[in-house]
């Protein structure tokens, strides 16, 4: 039991060139031109998933499927593309939580869900991330994605604090007492901050409240985010991806 899963990962690497959430921006763009409500598409959406889910439920222990599961959740590949082309400072902070968001979402939360849940619950997982870079405006997306992105985050820090603790030769990062709050509230802002703290650069989020936009600065450091800074936090978020899917190969068998 295993191959599939290797194979799907295989042929997600090798198709890096694949952007899925511009697939389902193309796909989501035609319906919106077709349906032109976005109740029903989300109602079309809902009853999709639950279809595919049920599909992937009776087929779970089957190496097609896992071949099929991995390639269809695992997307981490063509983050390097996305940032490398990035020129301006502003977009190095915004490559940041890219990757972030990849190693989370694209690799470690797939895997969980996984090793807990089967095949189906990680097409699940998969779905409601790609329909929620979609619809970030709705509250009901945030909540279900929040919710199921909260262990993953925690995981993948467990990996970035090892890196940090090594390569800084520190224990302490400052979260300006927002830990725990992010932990719940916003998982991969903390996953977010570690990255910088590891870079040894700052991290500034952007946040509204009250009808007031604010920035918070996370970090102590002059060092400016460059492409070098991002191609190596680009070469840890591999590392952490090869040794999650090591220890989810280990946990399967």
């Amino acid at each position: 039991m295993g191959i599939g899963y290797v194979l799907g990962c295989l042929i997600s690497i090798i198709l890096w060139k694949l952007d899925r959430q511009k697939f389902y921006a193309l796909i989501h763009k035609k319906a919106k031109g077709i349906l032109k409500n976005d109740v029903l598409i989300q109602l079309i959406f809902w009853s999709f998933t639950a279809l595919i889910y049920m599909i992937f439920l009776k087929f779970n222990k089957n190496e097609i499927f896992n071949a099929i599961t991995a390639f269809t959740v695992i997307d981490i590949s063509n983050t390097e593309r996305k940032n490398i082309k990035f020129k301006e400072r502003f977009q190095f902070y915004d490559s940041i939580s890219t990757i972030s968001r990849a190693i989370v979402c694209g690799f470690v939360a797939p895997l969980f869900y996984i090793t807990l849940f089967g095949n189906a619950f990680a097409i699940l997982y998969s779905f409601i991330y790609n329909f929620y870079m979609l619809h970030e405006e709705s509250d009901y997306l945030k909540v279900i994605f929040t919710i199921l992105t909260i262990v993953p985050a925690l995981i993948s820090e467990i990996f970035l604090y090892i890196v940090y603790i090594f390569r800084n030769k520190k224990y302490r990062i400052d979260f300006k007492g927002d830990y725990f709050i992010n932990a719940f509230v916003r998982p991969l802002l903390n996953v977010d901050i570690m990255g910088a703290y590891i870079e040894s650069v700052n991290f500034y989020y952007y946040f509204s409240s009250n009808n007031t936009d604010f920035i918070k600065s996370y970090g102590e450091y002059s060092k400016k985010v460059d492409s070098i800074c991002i191609k190596d936090y680009l070469s840890i978020g591999y590392g952490t991806c090869i040794l999650t899917f090591l220890l989810f190969f280990i946990l399967i068998k």
